[in-house]
């Protein structure tokens, strides 16, 4: 491997991020932020009975954000972190060219978000937001011409601003998005449905 970072003597590598876990009050409601906003695609859901039989922990939606990489949304009533707490957070890795479809995607689902900022000192972008159930997230592109780093103000920022004012989907917005999470979910469905 070339990455000047990666250890080539270790008996084992981890080879990447096969899934990660969050907490969420409501899986499909939170699915339906991750394929409307950050254009997932369900690809795996709990069945009630399994968890009521004690074989799973809890009820849960995999939405797969980027190949080989799903966020699995589980329902629970703890775990998330509070508005003004930095960490744990979610960075989410763009290009350079995509930075302005972010904020544009943001502002049509009405996603407070701040960004796209830089940092003093490095080569990155990020755009900050939190999604439906107040966890912490990033888009980050680590490699923006510096022409256009320029056009970015530097951090910090206020993560008050991140903060979801209101129930999402807003009402306007709820019949289009709860379209694309089911347009997902039947996909899903038909994809791992026996044939």
């Amino acid at each position: 491997m070339s990455d000047e970072n990666f250890k080539p003597d270790a008996p084992l590598h981890i080879r990447g991020v096969n899934h990660l876990a969050i907490p969420v009050k409501d899986r499909y409601r939170a699915a339906c932020f991750f394929i409307a906003v950050l254009g997932g695609e369900a690809h795996y859901e709990s069945a009630p009975d399994r968890a009521a039989e004690g074989l799973a922990r809890s009820l849960q939606v995999g939405v797969r954000l980027a190949p080989g990489f799903e966020i699995d949304l589980f329902e629970q009533d703890y775990g998330r972190p509070d508005w003004n707490q930095s960490q744990p957070h979610l960075a989410f890795d763009t290009s350079a060219e995509d930075l302005t479809k972010w904020t544009e995607s943001f502002k049509k689902w009405q996603v407070p978000f701040v960004g796209p900022m830089t940092r003093d000192g490095t080569k990155g972008v990020e755009i900050y937001f939190n999604d439906a159930d107040g966890n912490h997230l990033e888009i980050h592109c680590s490699d923006v011409p510096q022409a256009q780093r320029e056009q970015f103000p530097s951090g910090p920022y206020d993560q008050g601003l991140c903060v979801h004012k209101q129930e999402w989907p807003p009402k306007e917005l709820a019949d289009e998005a709860d379209q694309l999470l089911q347009a997902s979910l039947a996909r899903m469905r038909q994809r791992r449905s026996p044939h």
